[in-house]
């Protein structure tokens, strides 16, 4: 299943604000399914993309912080 659309590039955003868009297209994705497979497949989307903005997030906190 294809989750990817145009709608944000990914260079333009926060790693983490772009998983989090990506993982928000999985859940709609899932949650407008015709189909309980097309349901599922997407859900196993939006779990690996939250995964992935946890891991973000985790490491923006843990990144050093300068003063300028």
């Amino acid at each position: 299943m294809d989750t990817h659309t145009h709608l944000i590039k990914p260079r333009n955003y926060h790693p983490a604000a772009y998983a989090l868009y990506r993982q928000m297209v999985a859940v709609r994705r899932a949650i407008s399914a015709k189909t309980v497979e097309e349901s599922q497949a997407a859900a196993r989307w939006a779990q690996a993309w939250y995964r992935l903005v946890q891991r973000k997030l985790k490491q923006t906190q843990q990144a050093p912080r300068y003063l300028h």
